[in-house]
């Protein structure tokens, strides 16, 4: 693929490649993947990204912006750029992201689904969501049909619709057994996505042999590693 990560012979613009050119001597490889947490990012289910935002919510040091890691950021804007031109590489947009995960989440829950159809139980949650449609149409448009002018009937009728929908909605969740989908707030994403950035920027550097402090590093690091962690108690809930 070429892109703002790769040269033009497709080599990576940063880190080792793995033929020396012309009066180049090779040089040992780095094990530090330069794409291991934009890569592990895009494995993540809407399961671990909601965890993995809970965990950064109840962290101390997400509360603040680690300065070291912010100076990180402003003293290497051109690996920073790659670090994110290589994040939406594997991640895309926002909503790209999103979608992935839940790719990720239904294959997850196949098994369950799967279980639930032999049960019969789909087709029952089916037949109720059609008679749920029914009955919050019906009142509504006899009222229209009846009598058009009578105002304030037709926003009763549509208030108990709206209660009927919140109640049944919720029967229905119940009743179908499957777990519920997980809330993924914008803000609480972008915030994960900057932490696979921070991770990426640090393998960058790394990679490229520059200095980087130690400190800056394992602070620029922590939020992929709580995504990690939290991605891993995730799977140990959900499998």
């Amino acid at each position: 693929m070429s892109n703002e990560y790769q040269l033009a012979d497709g080599s990576p613009r940063y880190g080792h490649r793995t033929a020396a050119t012309a009066g180049e001597h090779t040089t040992p490889a780095i094990t530090a993947s330069i794409e291991e947490a934009a890569g592990g990012a895009a494995k993540l289910s809407l399961d671990a990204l909601a965890a993995a935002m809970d965990r950064r919510l109840r962290s101390a040091w997400a509360d603040i912006p680690a300065p070291a890691v912010e100076a990180l950021r402003d003293d290497n804007p051109e690996e920073l750029a790659a670090a994110r031109a290589l994040v939406r590489i594997h991640l895309g947009s926002q909503r790209q992201w999103r979608i992935k995960a839940q790719a990720v989440r239904d294959k997850q829950l196949a098994g369950t689904m799967a279980r639930r159809k032999a049960a019969g139980r789909a087709q029952e949650i089916l037949a109720l969501r059609l008679g749920l449609m029914a009955a919050l149409i019906g009142p509504p448009a006899f009222i229209v049909a009846t009598n058009p002018d009578d105002i304030l009937k037709l926003l009763i009728v549509g208030a108990v619709c709206i209660a009927t929908a919140l109640v049944g909605g919720h029967f229905l969740t119940c009743r179908a057994r499957v777990p519920v989908m997980p809330n993924i707030r914008g803000p609480w994403l972008k915030e994960l996505r900057e932490d696979v950035v921070n991770a990426t920027l640090v393998a960058i550097l790394q990679n490229k042999g520059t200095p980087v402090d130690p400190d800056a590093a394992a602070a620029a690091r922590r939020g992929w590693a709580s995504i990690k962690a939290a991605s891993g108690a995730a799977d140990l809930v959900h499998s």
